[in-house]
């Protein structure tokens, strides 16, 4: 049916007006994680094992590989590596970042506020001749250089988290996700409404998942997400051995 997007009248489905970003203060966000090593401990679905890692203040983010190719000199492989998240105001903010290698790099540029208290995405934005991809597994740690918040895989220019952080002035709403496994795992949805005020993820949603394929799901009523709010996916191994697991989503960003 008709609706209105932007300052036009469109006959278009819904979703692709939302995915064109036609539609006025509503956006559409996602992401997907992977983990290869689920055991029967629950984890983040994401490449660096165990529960993510969260900050309770900004800070500045520091970057290094683990191959000397990714640098922006020479030929290299990932020059320059983008990065997504919330500020320290709780907006959202993004900036770029050039490689060194195996040495450390921060967003700390020209005396600029490049902290961030939350990563939803980080990218590979340019590579060299030396090849498409980065060389080596690329890791953004906070402030005390060990804490590890974030990380590219190796040859996958783009993290692979199942998580996401709402910015302070946004309402959430999970409209739909696909999850898989190389085995028997239990994979559930954790919410955390108020990491302000109480730092405790709640468990909002769980499934088994299996080897028959990826599961996708759609939701009629979608799990509202409060501003400032966190989801994320978790799952743990139900066979005695490591599982792989994978899950993707999408969640609409409603703007006060």
């Amino acid at each position: 049916m008709p609706l209105t997007g932007g300052n036009k009248i469109t006959v278009l489905p819904n979703g692709l007006e939302l995915a064109a970003d036609r539609i006025e203060k509503v956006e559409l966000k996602g992401t997907s994680g992977y983990n290869s090593t689920v055991g029967a401990t629950s984890e983040t679905i994401c490449t660096q094992g165990g529960i993510r890692n969260y900050l309770s203040a900004a800070e500045i983010i520091k970057i290094t590989s683990t191959d000397a190719n990714d640098t922006n000199s020479g030929s290299g492989n990932a020059r320059r590596v983008r990065i997504q998240g919330i500020g320290a105001d709780g907006l959202e903010k993004e900036t770029d970042v050039n490689m060194n290698g195996t040495n450390v790099v921060t967003t700390d540029r020209d005396g600029a506020d490049l902290t961030f208290l939350h990563i939803n995405n980080m990218r590979v934005q340019t590579t060299g001749s030396g090849g498409g991809t980065n060389a080596g597994t690329i890791k953004a740690f906070a402030n005390d250089g060990t804490t590890l918040l974030y990380e590219i895989a190796a040859g996958e220019n783009q993290q692979q988290c199942a998580s996401w952080s709402m910015p302070s002035n946004k309402t959430g709403y999970l409209t739909s996700f696909v999850t898989s496994a190389t085995g028997d795992a239990l994979i559930s949805i954790w919410i955390n409404g108020n990491p302000a005020g109480a730092n405790t993820f709640q468990q909002r949603l769980t499934i088994i998942a299996g080897q028959g394929g990826p599961a996708p799901y759609q939701l009629p009523n979608p799990f509202p997400i409060n501003k400032s709010g966190i989801i994320e996916f978790r799952a743990k191994s139900l066979t005695g051995g490591n599982v792989g697991v994978a899950a993707d989503f999408q969640i609409i960003q409603e703007l006060d």
